[in-house]
């Protein structure tokens, strides 16, 4: 098919953003000093690096930046704030679904080994958790995503933080994909950690940070040095965490702005796929508060996942074929077993994710192209 190609891959990296890749020029372009040393530069290094966490903390809605801190991305996060409250608890209980991100799982597991309960929260069809069907069984620590990464559900934080009060617990929020694209709550009440990931918000990859509620016990994964209010060990990243609170201050002021334009190419390329394709099924809630504006999860049953994504690759069309973190096992996605969808639509499940330069005017040539994949591969099948 003719035109341009059309990038809907954004949750496993999009563009820097230009106002990102200033802010990362400049410090480029400067002296490079550490910003822990004593010396002038080091404290022009110092500056820029505490002027980025403001910014982060001004995205969270929040007043206390040296809560924030600096990582080399969500897939560190994430496990620090599970890992690091466990190391600083020594014992308690997880509460936490069968779908939540491989990053999450993996700590939870190592915690589950050394002696932790772990409990586990039920969902419903469309991925919600359902925290009336579950009852608090000791203090602990209950982990939750703002918005799935692969059925774009949106969670009830308010509900979350009622059980996790409820339960004596503490709140732990993987924003790593919603972050943006769904509001958090005011002052983040209710929440003790929070991971962010930079990559899916217009900052450079390899950035990101976790935020860490005062008076929460919490033990530092990355130990060496004093670095990141004694947090997190390593000279920082200063280029890339220059970059990412950059992109976070064009959130702050452009967060409606950048929902709006995501939900109508959402709409648009949601209709246009349904129109041309009888087979394909919505994963997940429809368009709407409880689900990201830059999600779309569809499975084509009768296909392989994988094998779509290549053939829409070859038409102009970039997405990822079934979860961005086992594509490659060739398994079905824990969220689609979670969910209870049919074997051949867990195994067909394409993620679209849009970002802030998508254009609902280029959704009909999106959706064109998965209608031409989908035959394309229908007809390459055996009878």
């Amino acid at each position: 098919m003719a035109g341009e190609r059309i990038f809907l891959d954004h949750a496993s990296g999009g563009p820097l953003w230009p106002a990102a890749r200033a802010a990362m020029e400049k410090v480029w372009s400067g002296h490079g000093a550490a910003p822990g040393g004593g010396h002038r530069e080091a404290r022009e290094s110092r500056e820029i690096l505490e002027a980025a966490r403001k910014q982060a903390a001004d995205f969270l809605g929040t007043n206390d930046p040296e809560r924030v801190m600096f990582t080399s991305g969500g897939t560190e996060a994430v496990p620090s704030a599970v890992r690091g409250w466990g190391e600083a608890a020594g014992k308690g209980t997880i509460y936490v679904s069968e779908m939540e991100h491989p990053a999450v799982e993996s700590a939870v597991r190592r915690l589950e080994k050394a002696g932790f309960s772990v409990v586990r929260i039920p969902v419903d069809g469309e991925g919600r958790l359902q925290w009336k069907k579950l009852k608090p069984t000791g203090p602990g620590l209950v982990c939750v995503h703002l918005a799935h990464h692969d059925l774009g559900t949106v969670q009830d934080l308010k509900q979350a933080a009622a059980f996790a009060k409820w339960a004596k617990a503490g709140l732990f929020v993987d924003a790593t994909f919603g972050a943006g694209w769904v509001e958090l709550p005011k002052g983040l009440e209710g929440v003790d950690l929070l991971a962010v990931s930079g990559h899916r918000l217009g900052g450079s990859k390899g950035s990101g940070f976790l935020w860490v509620r005062s008076g929460l016990p919490w033990k530092a994964q990355v130990e060496g040095g004093r670095q990141e209010n004694d947090q997190r060990a390593g000279t920082e990243n200063l280029p890339a965490i220059t970059g990412l609170g950059a992109a976070l201050t064009e959130w702050k002021k452009n967060a409606d702005k950048f929902r709006k334009g995501a939900r109508e190419a959402q709409q648009a390329l949601l209709d246009g796929i349904r129109k041309k394709v009888l087979t394909a099924k919505l994963q997940g809630p429809e368009p709407g508060p409880e689900r990201s504006p830059a999600h779309l999860g569809i499975s084509f049953a009768g296909l392989e996942a994988e094998s779509l994504a290549l053939v829409l690759d070859r038409v102009g069309l970039a997405v990822r074929g079934g979860s961005g973190c086992v594509t490659r096992e060739m398994k079905i996605p824990p969220a689609m077993k979670a969910i209870g969808a049919k074997p051949e639509e867990a195994r067909a499940l394409i993620l679209f994710t849009l970002g802030v330069g998508t254009k609902a005017s280029e959704m009909a040539a999106a959706a064109e192209r998965v209608a031409e994949a989908v035959k394309k591969l229908q007809e390459a099948m055996p009878r």
